[in-house]
């Protein structure tokens, strides 16, 4: 069962170490990415490096957060 108290008590309560840490690792994994590396992705997804850069230059405007990977849409088939 989880512990039903809140993330940040829980976290309150370890050691100073740990807490840094946590810190450290959420400002890696929430670190903004450069457009390239969006490109880069969206290639590895399965996206042409044409269809890429519209759709980075269409999230660059866009006041986005953050993205999930696991909710990433794959290019329809264009029959070719």
């Amino acid at each position: 069962m989880t512990d039903p108290r809140s993330i940040a008590d829980r976290l309150a309560d370890e050691p100073t170490q740990v807490k840094a840490r946590v810190l450290e690792l959420l400002d890696e994994i929430s670190a903004p990415l450069h457009p390239r590396e969006i490109e880069r992705a969206l290639c590895r997804a399965g996206y042409s490096r044409s269809q890429a850069r519209p759709i980075v230059m269409a999230l660059k405007v866009l006041p986005i957060i953050a993205i999930g990977g696991s909710m990433a849409v794959r290019p329809k088939s264009n029959g070719l």
